[in-house]
């Protein structure tokens, strides 16, 4: 029939692809000034010290309609996790900054966390929260180490982001590494000299403590001017603890060996780098170590504050440490 009303047929309209797309920053890690009394927080960096951490990334939801933007929340994750110098257990609090939002109402957040070795995370963070206001939440943490042992891990942070009718999106990341031990133990294994417990081992502490015995002080800055500078802060070159009794003998007495006579009653020898470090006896040329003899009273109290150092900041065997006097 010509000149009639014909409908031509049409296609159904694909339905609508709806999906979140999610990123992430990078947090650059930072050792902290170890003097401050808390790490500060700033975006895109991990700042930590031997005990303490704050990490901020900032991160954005994107709400995608077939393929195309069509909205967007964008807030920060700031974690703050504290290790105990003392015990197996600590804890992390972890919050979403307040989102600003773009069209992107809905959008609910949920965080999983696991850690290696023998750590076991007990996550109490929030769940069904949605991005818009500022809320936060805590992690709680337990390790277990065997007698004279270590266990190196991190914690890792897995986000996924849902919106009903939306295909979800995640990321994830992790915290600055972390070690526990059990390693503080008198010479016969028979008692302990610091309960087990935690720290942030890649943090380099600094020993301060030498600076009030002048003679010591000034055997080691005299050392420290030559040389590798080895145990200068800047050098490049910290010192690293020998946890190792018959290594230590063996430094000490390659350096200052028995049956000398001092040039006076009442002096000793002391030796520099420390026969208690992997660097001690003959272990760095002959430009970069040195001896002077010394008040024994200095002498006396020099091994009981390397050791309460060693203890304060868990320096275990080859752990890094400076040296400023």
């Amino acid at each position: 029939m010509t000149g009639g009303l014909v409908s031509a047929a049409q296609a159904a309209p694909r339905a609508q692809e709806l999906s979140l797309r999610v990123s992430v920053g990078t947090a650059q890690p930072v050792p902290a000034t170890q003097a401050r009394a808390a790490v500060p927080c700033e975006r895109g960096k991990a700042y930590y010290t031997r005990y303490q951490s704050c990490i901020v990334v900032g991160a954005t939801v994107t709400l995608l309609r077939n393929g195309r933007p069509v909205g967007n929340a964008k807030f920060d994750i700031t974690h703050k996790m504290t290790l105990k110098q003392k015990s197996l257990k600590w804890s992390e609090s972890v919050k979403i900054g307040k989102a600003r939002l773009v069209n992107a109402s809905g959008v609910t957040v949920r965080l999983k966390v696991t850690c290696g070795g023998k750590c076991k995370p007990d996550n109490r963070f929030p769940r069904g929260r949605k991005l818009g206001r500022e809320f936060s939440g805590k992690v709680n943490y337990q390790d277990k180490v065997a007698k004279l042992k270590k266990d190196n891990t991190s914690a890792k942070y897995v986000f996924t982001f849902t919106k009903p009718g939306y295909s979800p999106g995640g990321f994830n990341y992790r915290s600055v590494p972390f070690r526990c031990d059990d390693t503080f133990w008198n010479r016969q294994h028979t008692r302990r000299t610091l309960s087990a417990g935690c720290a942030f081992h890649t943090f380099i502490p600094v020993m301060t403590t030498m600076r009030t015995l002048p003679e010591i002080a000034k055997n080691i800055r005299k050392v420290q001017s030559g040389g590798g500078h080895y145990g200068r802060i800047g050098s490049g070159k910290p010192l690293h603890r020998e946890a190792d009794q018959q290594a230590i003998t063996d430094n000490r007495n390659k350096v200052c060996p028995r049956g000398q006579t001092p040039p006076r009653p009442g002096l000793s020898c002391d030796e520099y780098p420390f026969a208690t470090t992997r660097e001690g006896g003959h272990h760095v040329p002959a430009n970069s170590r040195g001896t002077a003899w010394v008040p024994e009273e200095e002498q006396n109290k020099q091994g009981g504050r390397v050791t309460t150092f060693h203890k304060k900041e868990r320096i275990v065997h080859r752990d890094a440490f400076w040296v400023s006097v």
